[in-house]
C-alpha cells in the first residue's frame, strides 16, 4: 500500500487551476462576441474590427452586465446594459452618461493565443507558461475538428488518466513494453511510455496493419488543463491536444483536437490530408470513448491506491505542488448575485 498522499485530500487541488483553456473555433467571433464560464469566473472573447482577439473579465464592472450579450465597436466592446466601451487592455474609454470615468472601471485582460484556427486564452493575467504545443511547427500539422466529452470526474483526475499505467492494459487492450520514463518540472510533468497492441478487436487489428503493433506514446501534462500526447507508431505518428475544463466540483469537460502531419503538395493539402486527420479523429475517438463510461463517477481516495499506482500516485502528488508553486491567482471575478 501507498501511504505517500495519505494525509492529501481532495480539498487540496484548486476549484480551477491556473492554465491555458479552449475557447471557441476562430471562426467562431464573426458573429460576435463569446462567453466562456470557468467555476467562479466569467469571459469574454471578442474580435476586434483590426483582428486582434480579445479576452476579459465577462461582468461589466458597472453593475456586472454580461459583456458577451454587448456588441464590438472598433478595438472596443460595448456593454449591452448601459453601453460603456472597454477597450483591448480592459480600460473603460467610454461611458455615454457621464464625462468621467471612475477608476473602477476597468475589465482585467488576459492573453490569448491562435493556434491552427483555434483560440485559446489563459485565465491569470500574467502566465508563467507560453502556451504549450507539440516539438513541431503549428504549420506542420493539419488539425481535425474537435470533439468533446463531458466527464463524471473531477479536472485533475482527467490527465492523471496518462499516468495510470493499469488503465492501459485493463481499457485499451495495451500492454506495457518495458518500465516508463517520467520527466518532471516546475509546471509539467511527461511520462513515455512503449506499449504493444494486444487486442484482438477490430480496431486493434486495422491498427496493427495500418500503423505497426507497438505504440510509443508520450503524454504532458501543463498544470492539468491542456494535456499534449503524441502516439507514435512504426508507420505514423498522431497528436492529440487535450483541454481540460472544470464544470463544478465532480465534473469536466475534455476537448481533443487530433494534429496530423501535413504531407505537401495540392492533393494532399486539399484531400488527403484532411481525410487523414478525419479518419484519424474517428478511430481516436471511439478509442477514448470507454474512458468516458468506465470513469463515470470516478473519485480520489488515496487511501486505496497501492504499488502498482505508484505512477497515479506520484502524478496527483506533482499536480498538487504544482498548483501551489505557480505563483498565479486564477480569476474569480463579478458574478451576478
Amino acid at each position: 500500500m501507498i501511504h505517500a498522499l495519505s494525509q492529501m485530500h481532495a480539498l487540496d487541488f484548486p476549484q480551477v487551476p491556473a492554465g491555458w483553456y479552449y475557447a471557441c473555433a476562430s471562426r467562431d467571433l464573426r458573429r460576435g462576441p463569446i462567453g466562456i464560464d470557468l467555476p467562479g469566473a466569467r469571459f469574454v472573447l471578442y474580435r476586434t474590427s483590426s483582428g486582434q482577439i480579445v479576452a476579459l473579465d465577462g461582468r461589466c464592472s458597472h453593475l456586472s452586465a454580461d459583456l458577451s450579450l454587448g456588441t464590438v465597436a472598433g478595438e472596443c466592446i460595448r456593454c449591452p446594459l448601459h453601453e460603456w466601451e472597454y477597450g483591448a487592455d480592459g480600460a473603460c474609454v467610454r461611458i455615454p452618461a457621464s464625462h468621467e470615468i471612475p477608476a473602477f472601471a476597468r475589465q482585467a485582460s488576459y492573453p490569448t493565443r491562435v493556434v491552427g484556427g483555434h483560440i485559446f486564452f489563459h485565465n491569470c493575467t500574467r502566465p508563467a507558461f507560453e502556451f504549450p504545443f507539440f516539438d513541431r511547427d503549428p504549420l506542420d500539422l493539419l488539425p481535425a475538428p474537435p470533439f468533446e466529452f463531458v466527464l463524471d470526474m473531477p479536472w485533475y483526475l482527467v490527465g492523471a488518466n496518462g499516468f495510470d499505467l493499469q488503465h492501459f492494459r485493463a481499457a485499451h487492450d495495451r500492454t506495457l513494453a518495458g518500465e516508463a520514463a517520467v520527466t518532471p518540472s516546475a509546471l509539467s510533468r511527461r511520462i513515455v511510455a512503449t506499449f504493444d497492441v494486444t487486442g484482438t478487436g477490430i480496431r486493434d487489428q486495422l491498427t496493427r496493419w495500418a500503423s505497426g503493433p507497438q505504440v510509443r506514446m508520450t503524454v504532458t501534462s501543463y498544470l492539468g488543463s491542456i494535456i499534449l500526447v503524441q502516439a507514435q507508431f512504426q508507420r505514423t505518428t498522431s497528436y492529440g491536444m487535450v483541454c481540460i475544463s472544470p464544470i463544478d466540483a465532480s465534473r469536466s469537460r475534455a476537448r481533443i483536437i487530433i494534429w496530423v502531419p501535413r504531407r505537401g503538395g495540392s492533393p494532399s493539402r486539399w484531400i488527403i490530408d484532411p481525410l487523414d486527420a478525419l479518419i484519424r479523429r474517428w478511430f481516436i475517438r471511439a478509442f477514448l470513448r470507454p474512458d468516458a463510461e468506465r470513469a463515470r463517477g470516478l473519485r480520489y481516495n488515496p487511501a486505496t491506491l497501492i504499488d502498482a499506482d505508484r505512477e497515479l500516485d506520484a502524478y496527483l502528488k506533482w499536480l498538487r505542488d504544482a498548483c501551489r508553486g505557480s505563483g498565479q491567482a486564477p480569476a474569480l471575478n463579478r458574478e451576478v448575485i
